[in-house]
């Protein structure tokens, strides 16, 4: 993972570790365990979920499939 990849990352989990491990910490009320609970896991699934869409974008397993009649054309429209 390049240097400028790193930075969403770091960002992303802050912000998630802010929602699973600050925001918890505020809750009052009868049911404050259970809110509690509520968004730690909300916290790890939406983190765990991004970094899994953000990986796959990352480094794609599968490309755009070019025929060669269009890859004719596009060497054709935007040169060598």
């Amino acid at each position: 993972m390049s240097g400028s990849a790193v930075i969403p990352v770091v960002v992303v989990t802050l912000l998630w570790l802010a929602v699973g491990a600050v925001a918890p910490c505020f809750v009052r009320g009868p049911n404050k365990s259970v809110i509690q609970t509520m968004l730690i896991l909300t916290a790890v699934c939406g983190w765990l979920f991004w970094l899994c869409t953000y990986l796959t974008q990352l480094n794609p397993l599968i490309g755009p499939e070019v025929t060669p009649e269009i890859a004719i054309n596009m060497v054709e429209q935007w040169g060598s």
